[in-house]
């Protein structure tokens, strides 16, 4: 009975002995492999050796450097050969100019054109004296040229063509200006005054001349002035309906005094002397007739009350 529990007894210590050599085992085998991974990770991150004769290369280092600390130059090891760092290529800037666009100055465009001088001008139906009158430019009114003849600028005037004289309108840019054909003539036609009359009167708008007729014989002509083209003598046939030997005249912006030798055919329109100009032959009055003084004391005493006056371009 002692032997088989002696038996027992060292049977159970024999399987204990195989149970804690087992788990000795299994932490050996464990504890080997644990190493085995620490040694890989050792040999993994070692540098691998550089062939005979080529140059380590210099673990890189990543990261900011401290502020204020310049990161020291790698040191070489002596008998090696120190590897030459390439140019780092510094690029270039090159600035870009801003475009601007600058808008282009429109050119002008300059048309013939002309002004009316401080008298006015009248506009004729052609270039000349002899043309009628269809039209008048006040001063400082402006019109586009179309050409020339002569001493006269084509016009346009209210959709038709005229003629104004040079010498009175100032003209701009006119090179190139076409010289035009004047229109013929109009067809002269029997005026109406040319009627048995004993005295009568004849005032020329266009020559600034008056006429004195017996009948149809010229006794007395000269020159005179008539209304400026603003103020314009009216045309037409009239007669004498009151003489005065002297009168004080008014118009718009003056009054003159004593006025001699006056002759009203219209209204307050007359034939009378002058005392304040002789520019006689062109217009200067605000629609009456200025004559010289002695010729309008020739004339008063020539023409009565009822005596035709004659007015016409």
């Amino acid at each position: 009975m002692q032997h088989t529990t002696h038996n027992q007894s060292q049977k159970l210590i024999a399987f204990l002995s195989t149970i804690l050599l087992l788990v000795f085992a299994f932490f050996v085998i464990a504890m080997t492999m644990k190493i085995g991974q620490n040694l890989a990770a050792i040999f993994d991150a070692s540098p691998v050796d550089a062939a005979p004769g080529e140059a380590t290369a210099a673990p890189v280092v990543t990261g900011t450097p401290s502020a204020g600390l310049t990161p020291a130059a790698p040191t070489p090891t002596p008998g090696m050969p120190t590897s030459t760092p390439l140019p780092v290529e510094t690029p270039v800037v090159v600035d870009t100019p801003e475009v601007v666009n600058t808008p282009l100055p429109t050119p002008e465009v300059l048309f013939p054109h002309l002004i009316a001088g401080d008298s006015g001008v009248n506009v004729r139906s052609g270039p000349g004296t002899d043309y009628d009158k269809i039209g008048l430019l006040l001063p400082g009114d402006e019109v586009l040229i179309e050409g020339y003849s002569g001493d006269w600028w084509a016009v346009t005037l209210n959709g038709e063509r005229g003629w104004v004289y040079q010498a009175i309108v100032t003209a701009f840019s006119t090179n190139g200006v076409p010289e035009l054909a004047a229109p013929p003539l109009p067809t002269p036609e029997i005026p109406v005054w040319a009627i048995d009359e004993g005295h009568w009167i004849d005032v020329d708008l266009s020559d600034q001349r008056l006429t004195a007729f017996e009948a149809q014989t010229p006794v007395k002509s000269y020159l005179v002035s008539t209304g400026l083209p603003q103020t314009p003598t009216p045309v037409g046939q009239f007669r004498i309906w009151i003489k005065l030997p002297l009168d004080d005249m008014a118009g718009p912006g003056c009054f003159i005094k004593d006025v001699p030798w006056v002759m009203y055919f219209f209204n307050g329109y007359g034939l009378h002397g002058v005392t304040w100009h002789a520019n006689f032959w062109h217009p200067m009055s605000h629609g009456c007739v200025n004559q010289p003084n002695d010729m309008a004391e020739w004339l008063f005493n020539f023409a009565e009350v009822g005596t035709l006056v004659n007015v016409h371009e």
